[in-house]
C-alpha cells in the first residue's frame, strides 16, 4: 500500500498522540483511585482501551515505515538529479574567451 509522505507525517503524529494520551489516561485513572479504579472498570471498557492502545501502536509501526520509505525515495531521487545535472555538466565545452 502506498502512502504518501504528508499523509504517513500525519498518521504517525496522530497515532503518537492518541497513544500518548491513553497512556496519560490509563496513568491518571490508576493514580486518582489506584487498585479501586482497576477493579470498577467493566471487562469491555478495558478491553476497549487495550485495543485502541494495539491500534496506535500498529498505526506507529505501519506509518513510520511509510514514512521512512518515501524519505528513501526522496533521497535516491536526489541523487540521481544531482548525477544527470554532474553529467549534464560534465559533457558542456568549456567558453573560449574571444
Amino acid at each position: 500500500m502506498h502512502v504518501s509522505k504528508r499523509m504517513a507525517l500525519h498518521g504517525l503524529n496522530i497515532s503518537m498522540a492518541v497513544f500518548t494520551a491513553l497512556s496519560a489516561y490509563g496513568l491518571l485513572l490508576y493514580y486518582e483511585g489506584g487498585a479501586d479504579a482497576a477493579v470498577a472498570t467493566s471487562f469491555l471498557t478495558t478491553l476497549s482501551y487495550l485495543a485502541g492502545i494495539v491500534a496506535c501502536i500498529a498505526g506507529i509501526g505501519f506509518f513510520g515505515v511509510q514514512l521512512d520509505r518515501r524519505k528513501s525515495e526522496e533521497r535516491r531521487e536526489e541523487e540521481v538529479r544531482k548525477a544527470a545535472d554532474a553529467a549534464r555538466k560534465g559533457r558542456r565545452k568549456p567558453v573560449r574567451p574571444s
